[in-house]
């Protein structure tokens, strides 16, 4: 069994194979090699002083999912309502990636009709602009799992994947 959705392993062998173990130049990242999960990427621009990270593009299953177009929007926004402890939290988790070119992977309750019954996931992949690690691309999977209701997967605990962030 994958260890996360199909669609976040793809953009990881993706992203893997442009710079090897290296965080690759942004550049290099060419979405027709991505097409089928187009609608689910977002690109993300790292701002400094304070952090903050800015949409420069969304899908359109991301907007579906949002009410939304998210382009020039930041993600610090959103951090209200039920999703002000799941924002905080990814704000963290890109600040990381913007400062140690690690990717992460990672999950958060879905606050629809049925909280408990579905999560988000999440994965980040950073990139370069001119050797600076300043941007990423960001995939959101809101579907199920091997088959599996992904709110089966998810540790109680509400804490991120770390142990698989490591798998990437």
């Amino acid at each position: 069994m994958q260890w996360a959705p199909k669609n976040i392993c793809q953009l990881r062998d993706y992203w893997g194979s442009l710079a090897g173990d290296a965080v690759p130049e942004r550049a290099l990242f060419d979405p027709a090699q991505v097409k089928s999960i187009l609608p689910y990427l977002m690109i993300c621009e790292f701002e400094f002083a304070p952090f903050r990270v800015r949409f420069r593009l969304s899908g359109t299953s991301v907007d579906e999912m949002t009410g939304m177009n998210l382009t020039g929007r930041y993600l610090d926004e959103f951090a209200t309502g039920t999703y002000a402890a799941s924002i905080q939290e990814m704000l963290g988790y890109y600040e990381d990636a913007s400062k140690t070119g690690r990717p992460r992977v990672w999950t958060y309750p879905w606050s629809g009709d049925n909280p408990g019954a579905r999560v988000i996931w999440v994965a980040l992949f950073p990139f370069q602009i001119n050797g600076t690690l300043s941007q990423c691309v960001s995939i959101e999977d809101y579907g199920e799992f091997d088959g599996v209701k992904d709110a089966e997967l998810r540790p109680e605990t509400g804490a991120d994947w770390a142990g698989l962030s490591k798998l990437i």
